[in-house]
């Protein structure tokens, strides 16, 4: 037998290749990159230009194509799901939340149910199609053995899937397709009070093949976006100030963990044996900008330091011990520098009077207007002057992260990280990125630039 030689190539991405999916209706291999990228080659048109999306802050890992070709689901490290209309690849993507931890491999039930296999060894049945929910785990290969295969027989009788643990699994997912459960999973009624009484009939499935009342339900909320609604439900409370003992704040804590229980009955259990985040949360003490409700991400998926006005100094101990620990030992993809705008920490720097102790503190950010009073100083509106200098304190901060010995090692050394200044409108609950962020120490100035003698 003779090596064959390609006949064709093509090179879009900067990172490894994870994952491809034929869609036949389409003619087209559709390709998913640790770089962030869906590629998309049509097979019927070899000349033409390669589609791609727009690049994401994450790696896919996995896909597949529901909706008789027309929607495309990815996973990715960081457990979100996304999804892209067909022909819609410039298009703002839709992201799901809710994995844990990574998606590493996802295969298609129907044209309305996935089948994701995650990082932490577990098979989970995803509706994405008419409203996104997660309807249950359909097997578990174990918590250290992460899933890198599913596939499910054209019977659609069996589900199998491979993984760490270094054997094949095989799952009766015969009663998913019958009929009456079919389609009473399509059709269910939307009523929060009837999901919450069947919510905990989750489907379960046992390699022995024999499952005992299995019901699938659909999740609700007002944003379908997320896969984890509830973990925000009670984000609207209000504390009683009469309530001395804080009987309140304990009645609300245990209400939240038995609806995360109900959502997931794995996630804490799942959280609680180690901690993954891939992201380092810079931000303000302001009680009004918390950074898990700002990014509408679970516990367990943001790392967090905050102080006054978000300022990193090269003095601050504290910040730079948060900072190695994110880097060194969690190994944090990226790190964000969040300001928001109505800060009273900017607005006291910006005027004259003394305020006790935090003076000191905030001469920080007198020197950031200093380093841009040329900028700052031609603004007339105060307001304005106000928000560009939040803006610029953000930025100043995320230099600062870049300048420290931690991060430029952890680059030189290979590692991914990726820093970012955003500013959160508090108004509106909209964060942005402003117009700084840096991969590698490139946009650094050379006087920053260190090397660890060997």
């Amino acid at each position: 037998m003779r090596t064959c030689k390609s006949i064709h190539e093509y090179k879009v991405h900067d990172d490894f290749i994870a994952d491809m999916n034929y869609c036949e209706s389409k003619s087209s291999l559709l390709v998913a990159g640790g770089d962030g990228l869906l590629s998309i080659y049509d097979t019927r048109k070899p000349t033409d230009k390669i589609k791609i999306t727009t690049d994401l802050d994450d790696e896919l890992l996995s896909m597949t194509v529901i909706d008789n070709g027309n929607k495309v689901i990815a996973g990715s490290q960081s457990g979100a799901l996304y999804s892209w209309e067909w022909n819609g690849w410039e298009d703002s993507r839709r992201k799901w939340l809710g994995h844990p931890s990574s998606v590493d491999a996802m295969c298609k039930l129907d044209d309305q149910v996935i089948c994701t296999g995650g990082n932490d060894g577990l098979l989970r049945m995803i509706t994405v199609l008419p409203q996104y929910g997660f309807d249950g785990v359909l097997g578990d290969h174990g918590e250290d053995f992460p899933i890198e295969c599913i596939k499910m027989d054209h019977q659609q009788h069996y589900l199998a899937s491979c993984g760490h643990d270094l054997q094949l699994k095989f799952w009766n997912i015969e009663f998913l397709f019958q009929k009456d459960i079919t389609s009473k999973r399509r059709n269910q009624d939307d009523d929060d009070d009837d999901v919450a009484s069947h919510r905990h009939k989750r489907a379960h499935v046992q390699q022995t093949g024999f499952f005992d009342n299995i019901t699938t339900t659909k999740m609700t909320g007002k944003d379908d976006s997320f896969a984890t609604p509830r973990f925000t439900k009670h984000t609207m409370n209000k504390f009683d100030p009469e309530d001395t003992l804080l009987d309140g704040i304990l009645a609300n804590n245990k209400k939240w963990a038995e609806e995360v229980m109900k959502e997931d009955p794995t996630f804490l259990k799942n959280i609680a044996q180690k901690q993954q985040p891939k992201i380092l949360w810079i931000g303000c003490s302001d009680s009004r900008v918390p950074a898990n409700v700002v990014t509408s991400l679970p516990p367990g998926e943001v790392f967090v330091h905050r102080n006054i006005a978000n300022v990193v100094t090269h003095s601050d101990l504290n910040c730079l011990s948060v900072l190695q620990y994110a880097v060194e030992v969690l190994k944090v993809e990226h790190i964000i520098i969040c300001g928001h705008y109505n800060c009273g920490g900017v607005t006291a720097a910006l005027g004259h009077n003394q305020f006790g102790l935090i003076d000191n503190w905030l001469r920080n950010i007198k020197d950031v207007y200093r380093l841009y009073a040329d900028e700052l100083e031609s603004i007339d509106d105060d307001e304005k002057r106000l928000y560009r200098l939040i803006e610029l304190n953000a930025i100043n901060s995320a230099k600062n992260v870049c300048h420290s010995t931690i991060v430029q090692n952890a680059w030189k050394q290979g590692q991914k990280l990726t820093v970012h200044a955003w500013a959160f409108d508090i108004e509106t609950g909209v964060a942005k990125r402003l117009e700084w962020m840096a991969k590698d120490g490139n946009r650094m100035e050379s006087i920053y630039i260190t090397t660890k003698e060997e």
